[in-house]
């Protein structure tokens, strides 16, 4: 319960409250009646439900001009809730907000800042060329305002300008006056303008050479990282991650000033810190960035104090950890304990965490390599399938990375005798696979060979025990690899040819291939049967029949090669030396530049079709039915929208006929008040047009244009 002094306080402020309230049923034509009640009190409540109700999703655009009426206000609080109001019509209904023109342009003089930034703001927001015509004096003038704060709001709305009228942002010089923009004294003012340089970049990369921009600026922005807020510094770090150091002293420069940002509290700083600081580290010597560096090991204890935020952010940090490991291996080698799986860790942390374990552990370390084992074992040994079965590969890739063949016998006695006999189906699949994958490596140990087939042979019906592509294909090759260790591989490569037609396409192929080899075992019609079925219309798979097409005509060559039969029948696979995935070099270079972007996530970097399409996109984005409109046409569509049947009840409370006549009678009231708000700005506008042209005459004129100015605000008052 409320301490009883708040329930005092709300006892007295609603006994000696003169106004009416507002109730919480929220219907559209009481929140139009309080909008339009003679108490301020009452007014600023129903402006505050109508934009509770705006939140919730409800459409109520009906209320426009009612809302409008109440934008002429010394009241600070309500203008911001009228202008929030405003703001969110602004992207759904641009063609309303033409109501509002002439008031955007009064608050952009406003002695507060605060207006001055709304207004603004909410100019640059109205997708509708008209409008934009009259944006130029506002923006130019919050451009060069005193207050910073104006002008970080300035240089974004440059932006969005260019987004919705490029021609007219060029034409206008706006472009100028942004790019002076990075010089300013305020840090928030030089993010700000690198964020809109750099959308505007996207866009159109001829519009303004921001190469050349984050050159000639380099030291105003590592002055301005130290002083400003976290994003900003992530906007600034992004753009010198994109400059190129002229030589090794100026990376060096470059990397000392951004280290202390190793520490920051937040996660995408970090992240981008340690690309700026890859991007120049290549230009150094390479004992400046070796291992034991001070470099390497400050990344080093950034990256280890990302593993305790929460686990969505563990998973962003993971991702990059895995293409920083790729290009250096060694940088987190004495933290593996870190990247150990909790127990209360999500799913796709556990797969993650595996994923760097096993590329993290130096083989050269017999005792991390023992543990990393022991660890690995343990995984293996839980419940949940899926992080089952990633472990049971990584115990291969751990194998295999290792490459000593005593520690890959250990690893195939736990599948044996500790996996296998526990009588899980489900870790089969992956005990093949794994098991199939340690025996490439080592291929002539005759003792893992014997252990390993005298397993799965003792599997009965393995085409209906096994149930993914790849186990079913590793367990036919093994087959076909080591005939005489399987006594039943007729019978059992007989039962898969059977299925020939429900395998999926590894399988057949391997199914295919086998027979091959194994040819001289089996009966004479098998080879014949396996040809005709593979090369049937019923055989989906084109890869599938072209190779039976090539074996059977090398089979059925007049004066066959017996060569050519033997080496197709005793080929063998290649040692393997590696399983884990790796990044192409290109690619790999391409995902260090991307850091901490969803590049990094999905392993993608972005390419240049990926940058003309987004491109692409960003220029139809702006085209709607209000695109290139005259005033008239655009008051014609306000009219249709707000009398296009928005006067349904927003939240269903009952049947009230009352309120259904109220609201209809309102409707045509509407009509009329809004045909009043467009006669009166047209008369604001034309004014405007007349002051704007007499400006740049004579020092009488602008006593003139002052005295003009004042009468359209009064009018704009007296209409309210």
């Amino acid at each position: 319960m409320p301490p009883l002094d708040k329930k005092i306080k709300k006892f007295l402020k609603n006994s000696i409250r003169v106004a009416p309230k507002i109730s919480n049923k929220g219907e559209l034509g009481e929140l139009r009646t309080g909008l339009v009640s003679p108490y301020p009190q009452t007014r600023k409540d129903a402006i505050k439900k109508t934009i509770q109700q705006m939140t919730l999703g409800k459409d109520v655009s009906s209320l426009f001009p009612d809302v409008l009426k109440n934008i002429a206000t010394v009241d600070v609080e309500q203008k911001k809730l009228v202008y929030l109001y405003v703001m969110n019509y602004a992207e759904t209904h641009p063609e309303l907000c033409i109501l509002a023109v002439n008031t955007f342009v009064t608050d952009s003089q406003e002695p507060n800042p605060l207006i001055r930034c709304m207004a603004i703001r909410t100019m640059s927001m109205i997708r509708v060329d008209k409008i934009l015509e009259y944006i130029d004096t506002p923006l130019r003038r919050t451009l060069q305002d005193d207050n910073p704060y104006v002008r970080k709001t300035a240089v974004i709305c440059v932006a969005k300008l260019f987004q919705l009228n490029k021609d007219l942002c060029v034409e206008l010089g706006v472009l100028e006056d942004l790019t002076k923009a990075l010089d300013d004294t305020n840090p928030m003012v030089i993010a700000n303008a690198i964020a809109a340089i750099t959308e505007i970049n996207s866009m159109d990369s001829t519009a303004i050479a921001l190469d050349k921009l984050i050159q000639s600026h380099v030291s105003q922005f590592l002055l301005a990282l130290n002083e400003c807020t976290e994003w900003a510094r992530i906007t600034i770090l992004a753009a010198l991650a994109e400059y190129t150091a002229r030589d090794s002293l100026e990376a060096k420069d470059i990397i000392d000033r951004v280290t202390a940002h190793l520490q920051h509290v937040n996660s995408a700083v970090v992240l981008a810190t340690i690309k700026v600081i890859l991007k120049n580290v290549t230009f150094l010597d390479p004992n400046q960035y070796s291992p034991d560096s001070k470099i390497m090991k400050k990344i080093s204890s950034a990256l280890v104090s990302l593993m305790s935020t929460p686990p969505e952010i563990q998973y962003v940090a993971l991702k990059n950890i895995r293409i920083i490991l790729e290009k250096y291996p060694e940088i987190l080698s004495k933290e593996l304990r870190i990247f150990y799986v909790k127990f209360n860790d999500p799913m796709y942390i556990k797969l993650e965490k595996i994923e760097i374990l096993v590329r993290l552990v130096d083989m050269s370390n017999i005792k991390q390599c023992t543990l990393l084992l022991n660890e690995l074992k343990e995984y293996s040994m839980e419940f949940e399938p899926e992080f089952v079965s990633r472990a049971i590969q990584a115990l291969a890739e751990l194998g295999i990375k290792n490459g000593n063949e005593m520690f890959i016998s250990k690893i195939v006695d736990i599948i044996n005798n500790e996996l296998l006999e526990r009588g899980l189906e489900t870790v089969r699949d992956d005990c093949c696979i794994a098991m199939s994958n340690l025996l490439r490596c080592c291929s002539t140990n005759e003792t893992m060979i014997q252990q390993i087939c005298s397993t799965l042979n003792s599997w009965s019906a393995p085409e209906d025990t096994l149930t993914t592509d790849l186990a079913k294909c590793h367990y036919i090759w093994l087959m076909s690899t080591y005939p005489n260790h399987f006594p039943s591989v007729v019978e059992k490569l007989t039962a898969f040819v059977t299925n020939f037609l429900q395998e999926e396409s590894l399988t057949q192929i391997i199914i295919l291939t086998s027979v091959i080899k194994l040819h001289s075992r089996l009966e004479g019609s098998v080879l014949q049967n396996i040809f005709e079925t593979a090369t049937t219309h019923d055989s989906v798979e084109l890869d599938v029949r072209d190779m039976a097409m090539i074996y059977w005509r090398c089979f059925s060559m007049e004066g066959t090669n017996d060569q050519l039969i033997n080496d197709l029948c005793n080929s063998s696979l290649p040692k393997v030396e590696n399983i884990l995935d790796k990044f192409s070099p290109e690619t790999l270079e391409k995902l260090l530049t991307e850091l901490g972007t969803i590049s990094s996530i999905y392993f993608k970097p972005l390419d240049d079709d990926t940058v003309n399409a987004s491109r692409k996109r960003r220029q139809i984005v702006n085209q709607n039915i209000i695109h290139g409109k005259q005033l008239n046409e655009l008051q014609d569509i306000a009219k249709n929208e707000l009398s296009g049947g928005h006067e349904d009840v927003l939240l269903d409370f009952g049947d009230d006929d009352s309120n259904f006549i109220n609201n209809n009678s309102n409707s045509g009231s509407a009509l009329n008040e809004l045909d009043d708000l467009f006669s009166n700005m047209n008369q604001g506008v034309n004014d405007l047009n007349i002051s704007q042209q007499t400006s740049s005459t004579t020092a009488s004129s602008e006593n003139t244009n002052k005295t003009s100015n004042a009468t359209n605000t009064q009018d704009l008052l007296d209409l309210f």
